[in-house]
């Protein structure tokens, strides 16, 4: 929900597999607030400009080829001052209550040369 502008954001899952999931997204000029990333992000800004700003105030700005990461639990906002566009995958972290799949390799009585 936008606290100045419109900021009016569409994506599109272009593929996913598993936890991952890649896709593009566009949002017009506006501001809004994150709370608690569910995922964490990487992105490539195709077109646009604009400043991510964190919880203690840093602010950074992004633009056409900036790379970013967005933790997952991240929170801050997003102003968008251009129209724009970006690249993303996005993973979705196994939270700590879900059960882990224990793989071969991670006992170390499996582990050849140790």
């Amino acid at each position: 929900k936008a606290d100045w502008g419109d900021a009016i954001c569409s994506s599109k899952e272009l593929w996913e597999f598993g936890p991952m999931e890649l896709g593009a997204w566009a949002c017009t000029p506006g501001g809004f607030q994150v709370v608690n990333r569910p995922t964490t992000e990487v992105f490539v800004v195709l077109e646009g400009s604009g400043f991510l700003t964190n919880l203690d105030g840093t602010a950074r700005r992004f633009g056409p080829g900036s790379t970013v990461v967005l933790p997952k639990g991240w929170s801050g906002r997003w102003d968008v001052l251009e129209t724009m566009r970006k690249v993303y995958m996005a993973v979705k972290e196994p939270d700590e209550s879900e059960s882990k799949i224990e793989s071969d390799f991670s006992r170390s009585d499996r582990l050849v040369g140790s």
